[in-house]
C-alpha cells in the first residue's frame, strides 16, 4: 500500500514538472507549424489548391497554428514581449488573407468591369473551398489580438492617465483603432452569407469569449455603431449562432469608458 501511495506521489509530481514544459512548448509549436503551413501555401498552384484541413498532415499544422487557447492560456516568456506577440497575430491573419485572396493575381485576359467580376467570382469560390481554414484563422485572430489587449492594458495600468505622453496616447489609439476593426469584422461575418453555419459559430465563439475586452477598447459611440449594424442579424439567424452573438451585443451595450477606450 505504501508502495502504491509513492508510485502515486510520483505520477502527481510528474504531471505538475510536465505541465509548464508543455504549456511553455506551445509557442515553439507555433513557430514551427506556421513556418511550414506558410511554405506549404507559398508552394501553392491554381491547379493543386491550397493546404486543406481534410489532409491529416495539415489538419496537425492548423491544430497548432489556431489553437489559440493553448497558445495564450499560459504563454511562453517571448510572448510577454508585444513585438513578438504582434508577430504572431501578423503571421496568422496573412494565413487567413492568403487563403482569402488565393489565385487572385491570376492574369486574367479580362478589364474593367469584367474583370472586377472574376475576380469577386474567385472570392466567392475560395470562400466556397477553404472556409473552414479561413474560419480557424480568423478565429485564431480573435484570441491572439486579446492577448495583445491584455499585454497593453497591463503597460497602460501602470501609470496614471495624466502621466500618458501624448505619443502613447497616439499609440493606445492606433493600436485600439486597428483591433476594434479586426473585432468588428469578424461579429460582422455573421451577416454574410457565403460563411457555413459552421464557420460562422467557430468564429462568433472567439469573438464572444473576448468581447468584454475588445468593447472596452472602443469609445461608446463605435460600441453603439457596431451595435447598431447588428440589428438585422437575427433575420434567419440559427438558433447555434444566438448565445453568441447575444454576448458580443450585450457587451457592446455597455456605455461607460473604463481602459483602453479613453485614450481612442
Amino acid at each position: 500500500m505504501l508502495i502504491l501511495k509513492r508510485h502515486l506521489r510520483l505520477l502527481c509530481l510528474g504531471a505538475l514538472l510536465a505541465a509548464p514544459a508543455a504549456r511553455a512548448d506551445s509557442y515553439t509549436d507555433f513557430q514551427q507549424a506556421s513556418e511550414r503551413l506558410q511554405a506549404m501555401v507559398a508552394a501553392s498552384t491554381s491547379a493543386n489548391g491550397l493546404p486543406r484541413l481534410r489532409d491529416p498532415g495539415v489538419a496537425a499544422l492548423f491544430a497548432q497554428v489556431a489553437d489559440g487557447p493553448r497558445l495564450f492560456q499560459a504563454p511562453a516568456a517571448a510572448l510577454q514581449d508585444m513585438d513578438r506577440s504582434v508577430a504572431v497575430c501578423e503571421r496568422a491573419t496573412n494565413l487567413g488573407k492568403a487563403y482569402y485572396t488565393f489565385d487572385l493575381q491570376r492574369p486574367l485576359p479580362l478589364s474593367g468591369v469584367e474583370l472586377q467580376q472574376a475576380r469577386k467570382e474567385q472570392v466567392t469560390r475560395n470562400l466556397a473551398d477553404y472556409g473552414d481554414e479561413m474560419a480557424a484563422l480568423f478565429a485564431f485572430s480573435m484570441h491572439c489580438h486579446a492577448h495583445l489587449i491584455g499585454l497593453m492594458e497591463t503597460e497602460f495600468r501602470a501609470q496614471p492617465a495624466q502621466d500618458v505622453s501624448g505619443a502613447e496616447r497616439l499609440r493606445a489609439r492606433a493600436f485600439s483603432k486597428g483591433s476594434g476593426t479586426v473585432f468588428a469584422n469578424v461579429v460582422q461575418f455573421v451577416q454574410v452569407p457565403f460563411w457555413t453555419v459552421a464557420q460562422k459559430k467557430v468564429m462568433l465563439a472567439a469573438a464572444a469569449q473576448h468581447a468584454t475586452a475588445n468593447a472596452n477598447l472602443m469609445a461608446p459611440p463605435l460600441r453603439e455603431r457596431l451595435l447598431t449594424s447588428l440589428a438585422d442579424a437575427d433575420q434567419d439567424l440559427d438558433p447555434a449562432l444566438a448565445p453568441a452573438l447575444a454576448t458580443i451585443r450585450q457587451a457592446l451595450a455597455v456605455t461607460a469608458c473604463t481602459g483602453l477606450c479613453q485614450y481612442y
